[in-house]
Order: structure tokens, then sequence, then C-alpha cells
């Protein structure tokens, strides 16, 4: 199965790597301390992966 992790960049084409965000930067202080996301090191892009979707649901 391909995740966001396997794919890259849709604003540059440069491969998605792992990071963490707070999850209160986006809200979510109360659902998770820590959201994993898919970054883009080069613009700086952020993806929420589908673990970290159903995470929030």
């Amino acid at each position: 199965m391909t995740t966001e992790f396997d794919l890259t960049c849709a604003s540059c084409g440069t491969p998605l790597s792992r990071g963490t965000v707070p999850g209160e930067r986006f809200g979510f202080g109360d659902v998770a301390d820590t959201l994993e996301v898919a970054e883009c090191p080069n613009c700086g892009g952020r993806y929420f992966p589908e673990s970290t979707l159903e995470r929030l649901s």
C-alpha cells in the first residue's frame, strides 16, 4: 500500500519525509500531543497521513 511517505510533494516534486508537529498547532491539543505528518524539506508543504486523520476523527 502506498502512503504519503512514498510520494513526492504536490507543489515542488521533492520526496516527502516523516515529521511531527504539536497537535495544539492545529487545534487538536486535547486529541493528541503530536501528530505525524509527511513534510516537504524543500518548500515546507505538509500532508496528513491516513493514520493521523484516523486519530483525529
